[in-house]
């Protein structure tokens, strides 16, 4: 489904005259874009692309464009004419970009941002049209999409918007000891998927003959899993997510928590080679705003190359999740072993 947001965005992006002076574009992009729309893109010498997403940043890279990984936790406006964003579906980190672009760019730069009325895109435009004391343009897509472009000027802001301290880890209110921050999915919280799988594992450790020695956290977030696991099993960890907010989260939760391991900014641990003798995995299902079945295929393909010969992986997803279905072909066993109504526990081996 085109994402008729983005594409408001893109034609910016690929205008012939691009900048309104001798600077550059930049390009902040979070996790709302696939490679067909990258591939879309026009490269040119005053663009950069900042995205806070592994996958991401080697689309752009490889498609030739300059890019950089970072959370946008202190974007470099320096020489740049026009920052262009499409909300994310993090509102805090929202309002941190949008608050970035009003106290860096030089007067007469310009802020671009898309999304849709279900986004919240009106808000935003109007908070945004306050805050830089302009009105702004605005331009309508299909689907309730719109573009608004907003002029700095010379004056200062009196007050920004509140972004939850985005940059900061911070403790989590419901487990103190594990910090956590604004851009990580259920980043105050402890995710209730994600906390079942924590109630078996005990369960599925006494049938593991011998106990597990390397342990890895798929896609670990901000490393609760990790966290909870190495109180259950002596083993050496290894924890690895796509989101740059959510490893930096886990590895100082590792140093906090004393867990024997490492964490890695990977696409699903696809620079990893077969390491494990129990995948941990609670796998998301949405990309963006949208639902994203392939997202779980990759998951599990993952788990099954990384999985010593006798491994095991234990996977938690929503009961509506066919998880059963989408392993056949790659794990010889798949068992539901507990399901809550909300969740499912499934134990695969190769």
């Amino acid at each position: 489904m085109a994402d008729l947001a983005f594409e408001l965005l893109l034609q910016e992006l690929n205008r012939t005259d691009p900048a309104p002076g001798p600077g550059k574009d930049l390009w902040l992009v979070d996790e709302n874009i696939d490679g067909d729309q990258i591939s879309r893109l026009r490269t040119r010498p005053n663009l950069v692309a900042v995205s806070n997403r592994f996958d991401i940043y080697q689309q752009l890279s490889d498609h030739g464009l300059q890019a950089q990984l970072n959370d946008f936790e202190s974007p470099n406006f320096e020489g740049v004419d026009r920052v262009l964003f499409r909300v994310s579906k993090e509102k805090a980190l929202v309002h941190h970009v949008i608050n970035c672009a009003r106290a860096q760019l030089s007067a007469g730069g310009q802020l671009l941002i898309s999304g849709y009325k279900k986004e919240g895109i009106k808000t935003y435009l109007d908070k945004t049209g306050a805050l830089f004391y302009d009105a702004g343009s605005r331009v309508r897509g299909g689907q309730s999409s719109q573009l608004g472009v907003f002029l700095q000027g010379a004056e200062t802001a009196s007050s920004y918007l509140e972004d939850k301290r985005y940059p900061e880890l911070r403790e989590i209110d419901s487990s103190p000891g594990l910090v956590s921050k604004p851009g990580v999915f259920g980043w105050n919280k402890i995710d209730r998927g994600s906390a079942f799988l924590i109630e078996y594992l005990p369960e599925l450790l006494t049938q593991l003959e011998p106990a597990p020695a390397t342990v890895l956290d798929l896609g670990c977030g901000y490393g609760y899993i990790s966290a909870m696991a190495h109180t259950l099993v002596p083993a050496h960890f290894l924890a690895t997510d796509n989101n740059v907010a959510a490893v930096a989260a886990c590895v100082e939760n590792f140093k906090r928590q004393g867990i024997a391991g490492e964490v890695l900014l990977d696409n699903c641990g696809q620079s990893l080679s077969a390491v494990a003798d129990l995948v941990l995995c609670n796998p998301p299902f949405h990309q963006g705003f949208e639902l994203e079945s392939s997202l779980t295929l990759q998951f599990l393909r993952s788990a099954k190359t990384l999985l010593k010969k006798n491994g095991v992986a234990l996977f938690v997803v929503n009961s509506f999740v066919p998880l059963e279905k989408t392993s056949l072909g790659l794990f010889a066993d798949c068992q539901v072993v507990a399901n809550n109504g909300s969740f499912k526990l499934l134990v695969l081996r190769p």
